[in-house]
């Protein structure tokens, strides 16, 4: 495999966007009625979707290892990370089900984290399908990077809603 060096990258990319959440967590905790509800499913989202990356990162490499064919490497690697995908939204749902009405949705955050989640889930179909087998890779690793785009940008929108109101728009 030519990519680990590069999954290895995406995978430490991921975990740092995690530890970053946590901290934001920890120094911007408010107790505004929603909005900390909000910021919590945030953080949970960042930090689910950012442990995905490093799975998803590590698991072509672990199954290198046991010598499989290397097609046989990206599709089970494409099925366990379209598993964590769908576990991730299914329990993102479940938790996002009981507090919907707390709060107004992130309407652009929605639409960007769903046109991003699209993107995986059609580069990680077409992997586990086998339609371009040389393309593979790179199709596994943008999924990864689709993923990460995620983290970061939920990520972004959890910085912008945890210090908005500390610090005015205004402000430099």
């Amino acid at each position: 495999m030519n990519d680990s060096d590069a999954l290895l990258t995406i995978a430490e990319i991921a975990a740092t966007f995690a530890g970053f959440a946590a901290l934001v967590s920890v120094l911007g905790r408010r107790a505004r009625s929603g909005r900390a509800v909000h910021d919590l499913l945030r953080l949970r989202l960042v930090i689910a979707t950012s442990l995905i990356v490093v799975v998803a990162a590590l698991v072509p490499s672990a199954l290198a290892r046991f010598e499989l064919a290397i097609e046989d490497v990206w599709r089970l690697a494409a099925l366990v990370f379209l598993a964590l995908v769908y576990a991730e939204i299914v329990a993102f749902v479940a938790t996002y089900r009981p507090v919907r009405e707390s709060f107004q949705p992130d309407r652009v955050a929605v639409a960007v984290a769903g046109i991003l989640q699209v993107l995986v889930q059609i580069a990680l179909i077409t992997v586990l399908t086998g339609v371009a087998p040389a393309l593979d890779d790179a199709l596994y690793v943008g999924a990864l990077v689709a993923m990460l785009c995620t983290a970061a940008f939920v990520f972004m929108r959890l910085v912008e809603s945890t210090f908005g109101q500390i610090v005015g728009r205004d402000d430099p």
